[in-house]
C-alpha cells in the first residue's frame, strides 16, 4: 500500500478520538457498552465515548446497543419489558446512564445515541442535569424523528448519524433545520459535504478509523471527530503523532 502524505500539525493536534461503544475487546473479555470498555477508552486517552441508550419498563435509561439482552448477555428478553431491578438481576453488567455520567463525564465527552423515542423528557433532563449540552455531551440518532421527543435540548447538541442511503438527505436536514452536524462512514462523508457542514459551523465525524493508513487519510481531510472500534491501537498512533 502506498503511504499517505503526512498530516499537518494542525490537523494532528485537532484530532479527537472517540471509542465506539467504548474500547471493547472480546478477546480480553471486555464487552461493548460496559464500564470496563469505557475505562479502557479512558486509559487509551480517548477524547470521547459513544454509547447507546434504551429505557426499561420503568423508564430507567440503560446502556446497551441492542433492544434485547440476547447477543451480549444471552438473555432473550426485550429491555423495555423489564423493570430496572429485573434487568440488573439478570444482566448486572449493563450500566445506567447516570452511572456513566458520574464516572466518566469529567474525563471524556459523552456521545449518547438514542435508540428510540424518549419516554418522559423531564426524566432525561434530570439525569443529564449535572452536565452541559455540547460542552460535555452530544446526542446521536439514526432517525431525526427521535429528536422530536427531546425538544427542550438545544438542536446544536443533536447530531444525525447517516447510513448508506441517506447521507445527502441528512446533510440537507441538518443544514436546513439547524441540527449540530452529521456523522457517518468515511466513504459517504465526501469532501464536498464536509465543506457544506463546515461553512455552516456544524460538526462532522467519520467511522471507522481502524488502521494507521485510515488515520492519516482522515487527518489529511481535516476530520477531527474520529470514531474507532480499536481505541488502544489508534490511540497509540495518534499519541505518537502528537509527540513528534
Amino acid at each position: 500500500m502506498v503511504p499517505r502524505s503526512y498530516p499537518s500539525r494542525e490537523n494532528i493536534n485537532n484530532a479527537l478520538l472517540i471509542a465506539h461503544r467504548g474500547a471493547h475487546c472480546n478477546r480480553k473479555g471486555i464487552l461493548e457498552n460496559t464500564m470496563a470498555a469505557f475505562e479502557q477508552a479512558e486509559k487509551a486517552g480517548c477524547w470521547g465515548i459513544e454509547f447507546d441508550v434504551h429505557q426499561t419498563k420503568d423508564k430507567v435509561f440503560v446502556v446497551n446497543h441492542d433492544p434485547t439482552l440476547h447477543r451480549l448477555w444471552n438473555k432473550p428478553v426485550d429491555i423495555r419489558e423489564l423493570t430496572f431491578e429485573e434487568l440488573r438481576q439478570i444482566a448486572p453488567g449493563v450500566p445506567t446512564l447516570p452511572e456513566v455520567i458520574r464516572r466518566f463525564s469529567n474525563s471524556m465527552h459523552l456521545l449518547i445515541e438514542l435508540k428510540h423515542t424518549v419516554h418522559d423528557e423531564a426524566l432525561l433532563q434530570d439525569v443529564l442535569q449535572p452536565i452541559v449540552p455540547c460542552k460535555d455531551f452530544h446526542f446521536l440518532a439514526l432517525d431525526p424523528v427521535i429528536y422530536q421527543s427531546i425538544s427542550s435540548f438545544p438542536k446544536r447538541s443533536q447530531l444525525l448519524v447517516a447510513v448508506h442511503n441517506n447521507m445527502s438527505n441528512y446533510c440537507k436536514i441538518s443544514l436546513d433545520e439547524g441540527f449540530g452536524g452529521v456523522l457517518g462512514n468515511y466513504v459517504l462523508l465526501t469532501n464536498s459535504r464536509i465543506k457544506q457542514l463546515k461553512e455552516a459551523d456544524q460538526l462532522y465525524g467519520v467511522g471507522f478509523v481502524e488502521t494507521k493508513n485510515g488515520l492519516f487519510r482522515e487527518l489529511n481531510r481535516g476530520i477531527a471527530w474520529l470514531f474507532t472500534n480499536n481505541a488502544e491501537k489508534i490511540g497509540r498512533f495518534l499519541r505518537d503523532l502528537q509527540r513528534e
